[in-house]
């Protein structure tokens, strides 16, 4: 028996340095190593969420899953600033970040994942194919939320892309602007006014509006004004006259025109500026609901480009696809629909999803520089670079040689591609091109800077990202990229000073994002056949 015994004591020994064996490897070999937990809003381990750990240095992507404790691991990493994302169906997308690991360093971090509703696909669907072949829209919009309260934190490295695509989709809405931005360069300049026969409804109508196209919407008001008096009923005149009292900053006094006009005349085009009017006064969603009012009315590619920008805008990704969807049954020629339903997918992380519609979108009409601009920003932080989006900037670049961001995008895809010094020259060939055609392109800098330090030459990489650095606003990358330019060349000083500016700018960009996304909100809607689903935080009063 006593031998039984100590043959199992010497089984158990060995056992335990089979098990210690890795991690003792693993402290003589030197790695670094990120690990941790995830866990609910009520301190309960989450199981099967996906990690992600994104080097921001070399541009690499790893992923796991963590284990039934909500555990993760990421064993073997060089030193180096890496960000942590986490997600779960069911639950808002969380990360944390930056992480600067050393040498043989361990960071654990723990992860909380803030519950969110689920939204329905229709039966049978996934949420790509609900985005092809969806229904007709359904849903309800019932409030605004805040979603800075409820995660999502800005320093995720796709965020604010996700936000950049909204804001430049929505930006594609033609003919109505809220913002109250004019071109005042364009007033200063032209100081002249018509004249006009006080009692002509045609000429003052006429002046009005070339006003209006000019830049100058609080000159073109008299005109339009008296337009509007001569001839009440007249709908261009009250649309034109609502535009200038928007883009003058004073959206109270469309809502008043477009109110009275709507009480005579129930028309779409009514109800699509008094959802601008809406939208410029910061409420979001009687906004959208004239949109909708306006889409119902007369379903105009417009309209619904209106309809579903003003959604995607507030965060309402799954009604936004379905009204982008239902755009494109309708007009299946439009780019800027098949943009929206881009960058729709993309805020859902249907990635390769959003790139096919831009892929599309190009294919319908090659010369048409938006949907490459949109892809050029999925580029932006996608992990690696698909041959036919190379293709595509690279038939960009030459349709197109006079356009600084054509040259650009292609420079990036070629180094997304990651072919090493074969690609140098034509990389360095696309980037001097774009700056040339624009000296004060940062981002351009930047990926020259990047390229040099590949090369090694560190001391014109200096100058590079210096440059990028005068040219962009927060910009975070640059420092971070000095920081690592200055200790290889052994000026520990200024790589330490770099390194603290990045940290400084990278605070700086996310409150910014932060910020931004409060001001804006998340819309609160129900879809239909979503009855079971928990309920949506409270609509914050508007």
């Amino acid at each position: 028996m006593i031998r039984v015994l100590q043959n199992l004591g010497l089984v158990a020994a060995a056992l335990c340095c089979v098990v210690l064996l890795p991690l003792n490897l693993m402290a003589q070999s030197g790695a670094s190593a990120v690990d941790g937990y995830v866990r609910d809003a009520q301190k309960q381990p989450l199981p099967g969420v996906k990690v992600w750990l994104d080097d921001q240095i070399e541009g690499r992507t790893q992923s796991t899953l963590t284990d039934a404790a909500g555990h993760f691991q990421f064993p073997d990493l060089s030193p180096g600033t890496y960000m942590l994302r986490a997600q779960k169906s069911g639950y808002l997308e969380v990360t944390h970040g930056p992480l600067v690991l050393k040498q043989g360093e361990t960071t654990s971090v723990n992860l909380q994942l803030a519950g969110q509703r689920p939204q329905a696909s229709p039966a049978g669907k996934n949420p790509a194919d609900a985005m092809e072949y969806s229904d007709e829209p359904n849903f309800t919009v019932a409030g605004v939320s805040d979603p800075s309260d409820v995660g999502g934190h800005g320093s995720n490295v796709t965020l604010p892309t996700k936000e950049a695509l909204a804001k430049d989709t929505a930006s594609l809405t033609a003919g109505i602007s809220g913002s109250g931005n004019h071109d005042e360069a364009s007033e200063s300049r032209a100081t002249g006014f018509p004249i006009v026969s006080p009692q002509d409804f045609a000429t003052n109508l006429s002046a009005g509006e070339n006003l209006l196209q000019a830049g100058r919407p609080k000159d073109a008001i008299t005109y339009l004004e008296k337009a509007a008096q001569l001839q009440p009923g007249n709908f261009e005149a009250n649309d034109s006259l609502a535009q200038a009292y928007l883009r003058s900053g004073d959206p109270k006094r469309a809502e008043v025109l477009e109110n009275a006009f709507i009480a005579k005349q129930d028309r779409a085009g009514a109800h699509a500026l008094l959802a601008a009017a809406k939208e410029a006064e910061g409420l979001p969603v009687e906004a959208v609901k004239e949109y909708q009012r306006a889409a119902e009315m007369d379903p105009s590619e417009p309209h619904l480009f209106s309809w579903a920008a003003e959604l995607l805008l507030h965060h309402a990704y799954q009604p936004a696809s379905e009204v982008f969807a239902k755009g494109h049954r309708l007009y299946p020629k439009s780019i800027r629909i098949l943009v929206g339903l881009s960058a729709t997918a993309y805020a859902q992380d249907l990635h390769d999803q959003a790139a096919r519609w831009l892929l599309n979108a190009i294919a319908l009409e090659p010369s048409d520089p938006r949907p490459y601009e949109f892809l050029g920003k999925v580029q932006e932080v996608a992990k690696s670079e698909p041959p036919e989006w190379a293709a595509a900037f690279e038939r960009f670049a030459s349709l197109q040689p006079g356009n600084a961001h054509a040259h650009y995008f292609y420079a990036v895809a070629l180094e997304k591609q990651r072919r090493g010094a074969a690609d140098f020259s034509p990389r360095e060939a696309e980037l001097r091109k774009a700056i040339a055609l624009d000296s004060k392109f940062g981002d351009a800098y930047l990926h020259l800077g990047l390229l040099q330090i590949e090369q090694r030459d560190f001391v014109k990489a200096v100058e590079s990202l210096q440059r990028a650095v005068d040219l962009t606003s927060l910009p975070d990358e640059a420092h971070l990229r000095l920081a690592q330019v200055y200790r290889e060349l052994g000026e520990a000083e200024k790589a330490r000073q770099e390194s603290q500016l990045y940290s400084e700018v990278s605070e700086k960009k996310k409150a910014q994002l932060e910020q931004e996304r409060h001001e804006l909100g998340q819309f609160v809607y129900t879809m239909q056949g979503d009855s079971g689903s928990p309920e949506k935080p409270a609509p914050k009063p508007q």
